[in-house]
């Protein structure tokens, strides 16, 4: 039983155990957005439509291009073509080198994929200090990235060639001259190396963002329960940068397909096809054995492999990327 000035209190309060009169509705407020977030969306959507469409446009037009040289034999002197079918197609896996152009191709992309991405966080984790001079660390580590990959792969190539400077310094600890450019595996493993300082700053900023923008007050409450710096890597750090992760990864995947300036200036693919890959045997298929319906088949064998592999890791991100729900 309520008395009478608690009843006054309560019939005073605005909102407070009044009843709503008869046939009076409360409208709740819409979760949709304001027209004005509405309108910049969509011109936004309007800025980037042109460029958006012509890249679009032009994609459509070069691999439709590339499929139909694909399905034919194209004699470059005559300037004839012959329909082929799905002949350079089954010739892909009935070629003898596609087995070590292969193995090359998917050696490239294990190491830098996964290498790639391991080392740039590493670095990332150790540059992610408020010490005096760290920018200039953090530079140093950027500048191959502005570098173009032609005059990286030409200093590297004056470093690696017999009697260069890393020969000098093997040779004060009494080793012979290595065979950097001339062997197989060791070939593919300075490549991977070349690649991988090439390209490790530009990953290392992005999970250098990624880190600083961990909310402090998560690591604090997470220290004050008692984890250890192992702990809050794993359980507050790692799943707030998840997605960092998975983008530099997939960069990562897609990029190591592109190797090709390395083994055109450094080996050439030789000896034989011993360092080559698929990027590059589509390169030598088209422009020195004018074979241009079997180098068309090739470029498209990799853009579905590539695809593939990207569709794939897209796929698995619900189960990596922390707040996926889509």
């Amino acid at each position: 039983m309520m008395t009478t000035q608690q009843r006054a209190a309560a019939t005073s309060a605005p909102g407070i155990l009044r009843a709503p009169k008869r046939g009076s509705s409360r409208r709740t407020p819409r979760s949709g957005r304001s027209p004005l977030h509405s309108g910049r969306n969509l011109f936004g959507f309007a800025l980037l439509a042109p460029q958006t469409l012509g890249m679009l446009v032009v994609g459509i037009v070069a691999i439709g291009g590339v499929v139909q040289l694909s399905l034919t034999r194209v004699n470059v002197l005559a300037g004839t073509r012959e329909f082929v079918g799905v002949d350079n197609y089954t010739r892909i896996f009935g070629d003898p080198n596609m087995a070590v152009v292969l193995s090359n191709t998917f050696f490239f992309v294990v190491v830098l994929s996964i290498g790639g991405t391991v080392l740039s966080l590493a670095l990332a984790l150790l540059l992610n200090q408020k010490l005096v001079g760290i920018n200039i660390f953090r530079a140093a580590i950027f500048i191959p990235a502005l570098v173009t990959t032609v005059a990286w792969t030409l200093v590297w190539g004056f470093i690696l060639q017999p009697g260069g400077l890393l020969d000098g310094i093997v040779g004060l600890v009494g080793a012979g001259p290595v065979p950097w450019l001339r062997g197989e595996w060791l070939t593919l493993a300075v490549f991977a190396f070349i690649q991988l300082t090439k390209n490790v700053g530009i990953n290392m900023m992005i999970f250098l963002a990624a880190l600083q923008a961990v909310p402090q007050e998560l690591l604090d409450a997470a220290h004050v329960d008692g984890a250890g710096r192992w702990t809050r890597f794993r359980h507050v750090v790692l799943p707030q940068i998840s997605s960092s992760i998975i983008m530099v990864f997939m960069l990562m995947v897609s990029g190591s397909f592109k190797v090709f300036e390395l083994v055109l200036l450094l080996t050439n693919g030789g000896p034989g096809v011993q360092t080559s890959v698929l990027a590059f045997e589509i390169y030598r298929q088209a422009f020195r054995l004018n074979d241009i319906g079997y180098a068309s088949a090739l470029s498209v064998f990799l853009f579905v492999l590539v695809i593939a592999l990207i569709g794939l890791i897209w796929q698995f991100r619900k189960r990596m990327v922390f707040h996926e729900s889509e």
